[in-house]
């Protein structure tokens, strides 16, 4: 009797030991120790996810631009074949192509800028509260590998931060970036008292030595007489040359060089 109860005894611990062993393997089975090698497919992922300049929370829609209008303005395809009209939130550059504004300065700088930048790139573009502008065009922050084109533009010095609320949500960012471009001289910021809360004065800019397209003195052959109120250049042969009050005379030394700055030819 007694043999038989040890011998069970001992058949009972070595059941319980081997119960114990697969408790042990199913636990770091489940665990996965740290010990375990991740596979070279799975620290490439993580890897380029870590590097990836786009923050996740970041939502929009993808596009190719396809062409530029201005500084602030181009056309693009979206992934669903639709084509739209962009137009860059947050920033205002100068004018190219405006009926009464004419060419300011630095609106062909910035322009070319856009356009060997955003031409035939892939983007996202990031919708703010208002999605849409009075004129139809989508109001964008566009992503360009990463960078926020918006900031490079006020960075380079090509645009001004331009405010119209709801659609605030990096007005802080672009105020610091404008803050240093500012501090900098950096394209409109070099050209004193140009940039203004509420756009561009470009008289402010015409009455300055060194810009483009505008001699102020008056002294170059030709005198060609342009008029900064109706944006109309006059020859000395025109009947309206001498029509030209003083305080809205602009001189040009070429009709090129009006025609560049916005201005058209007086028809008489």
């Amino acid at each position: 009797m007694r043999n038989y109860l040890f011998a069970s005894l001992l058949v009972l611990l070595f059941i319980l030991s081997g119960c114990g062993g697969v408790v042990e393997e199913t636990r770091q089975t489940k665990g996965q120790p740290a010990h375990q090698e991740i596979s070279p497919e799975s620290r490439n992922k993580a890897q380029e996810a870590a590097e990836s300049p786009l923050k996740e929370d970041i939502e929009g829609l993808k596009a190719k631009v396809l062409s530029v209008v201005d500084g602030d303005t181009f056309k693009v395809r979206l992934d669903n074949g639709r084509e739209e009209t962009v137009r860059m939130t947050l920033i205002d550059t100068p004018e190219t192509k405006h009926p009464k504004l004419g060419l300011q300065p630095f609106g062909k700088e910035a322009s070319a800028f856009t356009t060997s930048r955003l031409t035939g790139k892939d983007v996202l573009l990031e919708l703010d509260v208002q999605e849409r502008d009075r004129y139809g065009r989508v109001l964008a922050y566009v992503w360009l590998e990463g960078q926020l084109f918006n900031q490079t533009l006020i960075e380079e010095g090509l645009a001004r931060v331009a405010v119209f609320p709801p659609n605030t949500k990096y007005v802080d960012t672009f105020r610091e970036a404008q803050r240093k471009a500012e501090t900098a001289g950096n394209g409109i910021w070099s050209i004193e008292d140009y940039v203004q809360e509420k756009g561009y004065d470009t008289e402010a800019a015409e009455q300055q030595n060194g810009v483009p397209g505008a001699a102020s003195d008056g002294t170059c052959e030709g005198k060609v007489k342009g008029n900064r109120n109706s944006k109309i250049y006059h020859t000395p042969s025109g009947n309206y040359y001498d029509e030209v009050s003083e305080q809205n005379i602009v001189w040009f030394c070429t009709e090129e060089e009006a025609k560049a700055a916005g201005y058209r030819a007086s028809k008489r």
